[in-house]
């Protein structure tokens, strides 16, 4: 029998809109020494939002709905144990569901994200979900290009940065 434990810090705990990324480091030798990373976000297009503890967790659920990491790593013939997991995220404001403009800026945030880290990682295969650039109108791209600060940006590249690392 192992004893283990790990911390939740308490403002994970909240029901903010949250950007994050999750690294996959390997355990041993067997599956290489390649790690992975995942970005995500809480608030999204369907009602509600959960803590981010709590959408970290559906993330090794055995519901195919929920279970990101672990759809993405048996697509590439790993499995969730044999990975140790860090998770960086930044948080943007309180959830309110019929705020749509910050609706709007999480998906932003999260495309914008991962943009960022395809460009730190220049564009190889450790990011299990990039970014595909949709095709959107000129109204639509000028409109998303309008939605995040500068701030929003720096604390972005940040997140990746410290990710990566």
């Amino acid at each position: 029998m192992k004893i283990s434990d790990f911390e939740i810090p308490a403002n994970s705990t909240k029901r903010e809109w949250t950007v994050y990324v999750i690294v996959a480091r390997p355990t041993s030798d067997k599956v290489g020494n390649h790690r992975f990373f995942y970005i995500g976000k809480t608030g999204d297009n369907r009602e509600g939002c959960n803590p981010i503890i709590s959408r970290i967790g559906n993330h090794f659920s055995f519901n195919k709905i929920h279970s990101q990491i672990r759809n993405y790593l048996k697509q590439h013939s790993k499995n969730t144990t044999d990975y140790n997991y860090t998770v960086f995220y930044a948080t943007f404001g309180e959830y309110n569901i019929k705020d749509k403009e910050s609706k709007d800026r999480v998906n932003e945030l999260e495309r914008q994200l991962k943009r960022y880290m395809q460009e730190k990682l220049q564009n190889r295969l450790e990011l299990l979900n990039q970014y595909k650039d949709s095709r959107v109108s000129k109204n639509e791209k000028l409109k998303r290009e309008k939605i995040l600060t500068e701030n929003d940006k720096e604390t972005l590249k940040l997140l990746v940065d410290k990710a990566i690392k």
